[in-house]
């Protein structure tokens, strides 16, 4: 079985003046990241790899939560992840090696939510607001057999959510 858990970058900092691509986190986004480590660590889904988009957004998300989990690998960044095609993202996660049984991908709307529907199968809309994560179960032993329609979501999870329970 494997599970791959899908992260939207934290909130970021839009009074910053930076492209698009080097937006910095803002103080809710650096505040959610490694809350939301912590909840990994409390669902027992410690990433054995982390891919992030290069973006500086979803790189400081994912290494705030690498901090907060004792993730010890290097963050892999994938050109792809910042507003890619989804069938190169899908063949990115097709190339994990199986070694890997949970893996978690750090990026970005509106690519993440349709890649969730995509490999769920559903019409109803996926909503996936700033550092939600979403975690996603595939009955096989083989990254290669991941496409569409292929998954069951297990759960998606908030900041909000899991400070309003």
């Amino acid at each position: 079985m494997k599970n791959l858990l899908i992260m939207r970058h934290a909130k970021s900092d839009w009074a910053n003046n930076s492209p698009d691509i080097d937006r910095p986190l803002n103080k809710r986004g650096k505040k959610a990241a490694p809350f939301m480590g912590e909840e990994l660590i409390n669902r027992n889904k410690i990433p054995d790899l982390i891919l992030s988009s290069p973006a500086k957004r979803a790189r400081c998300t994912a290494e705030r939560v690498i901090e907060v989990i004792n993730y010890k690998k290097e963050l892999v960044v994938v050109k792809d992840f910042y507003f890619g095609h989804m069938a190169n993202i899908i063949g990115t996660i097709n190339s994990i090696s199986n070694d890997n049984n949970i893996i978690m991908i750090v990026g970005h709307n509106p690519i993440w939510e349709d890649l969730i529907m995509s490999l769920i199968n559903t019409k109803n809309y996926i909503v996936m607001p700033t550092a939600a994560i979403a975690s996603l179960i595939f009955e096989t032993d083989d990254w290669q057999n991941i496409k569409e329609n292929s998954a069951k979501l297990e759960w998606i999870i908030t900041p909000k959510g899991l400070k309003d329970e």
